[in-house]
């Protein structure tokens, strides 16, 4: 009884609005709806609001979207512009090199023969390499082998198109030197050593009172007939005295682990 009277009551109100706003002229009818309005633009400003926040946060997301795209591109980009970078550099050093070989082999009074170590075993590593050179080029044994920084060795077996040279830093290849600035002279030979990580040359048959220091220049005497005067050998690093001789240890001019081009002394320029 009572849920009916309440819904009969609240027809009535609703007809009584409705007349109501009949009723109402033009001027009263805008204050009702301005005053409506201000009720609700609150929850109108809020809903627009969040259509912007979010129509915002869309385009950060497509933002970060396209920077993650052009970080990536970019990473890219900088490995290959460090691969060309690292090439070049590896280009320009063998173009020094050879243009600092190649204005050796002008000045030299001697006749070289160019060629390049195509094998290094790594059970000879400090004692052959093997040339791509041979008696077809004009390559005989015993012929001296060096780089415009100094000696490397000498050949000895020799084919038709390749020839095994012995290294400095063997301990049967001899070399009759000579010092800077001294009288002493003795012969240059490679030692056995069973560590194979640096080559190991030596200097024997030294006088027991020869003052020698660090960084003294070895030369090639000419003595022997093999290897002609004057060729730098390396550097003195250590002297000491033994029961018979003076003996002192030799760094190689030649940088003998990274061989790649050489010349082999076929003589004296006409």
């Amino acid at each position: 009884m009572m849920n009916r009277q309440l819904t009969i009551a609240a027809v009535v109100v609703f007809l009584l609005a409705v007349v109501g706003l009949f009723a109402l002229t033009p001027r009263n009818t805008q204050r009702v709806q301005s005053k409506f309005l201000g009720l609700v633009s609150p929850f109108l400003s809020t809903g627009s609001s969040l259509q912007q926040r979010f129509a915002a946060f869309q385009k950060g997301l497509e933002s970060l979207d396209e920077l993650e795209r052009k970080t990536s591109y970019l990473s890219v980009q900088n490995k290959e512009l460090k691969a060309i970078n690292q090439t070049l550099r590896g280009l320009e050093e063998e173009n020094n090199r050879l243009r600092r070989a190649l204005d050796y082999r002008e000045r030299s009074v001697f006749d070289l023969k160019p060629a390049r170590v195509i094998v290094r075993d790594a059970s000879t590593w400090w004692n052959t390499v093997k040339i791509n050179r041979g008696f077809e080029d004009g390559i005989k044994p015993d012929m001296p082998v060096l780089t415009d920084e100094g000696l490397v060795g000498k050949t000895t077996v020799v084919a038709a198109h390749m020839a095994t040279v012995m290294l400095v830093s063997d301990e049967n290849c001899k070399v009759a030197a000579k010092i800077e600035g001294t009288q002493e002279q003795g012969i240059v030979h490679g030692e056995r050593i069973s560590n194979t990580a640096t080559p190991r040359v030596a200097m024997s048959f030294l006088t027991k009172n020869a003052d020698l220091k660090p960084s003294q220049k070895v030369y090639s005497s000419g003595l022997g007939g093999v290897y002609p005067s004057g060729v730098l050998i390396g550097s003195i690093t250590e002297y000491t005295t033994r029961e018979l001789d003076g003996f002192a240890t030799i760094v190689p001019a030649v940088d003998l682990t990274t061989l790649e081009d050489i010349f082999v002394v076929a003589g004296k320029k006409p």
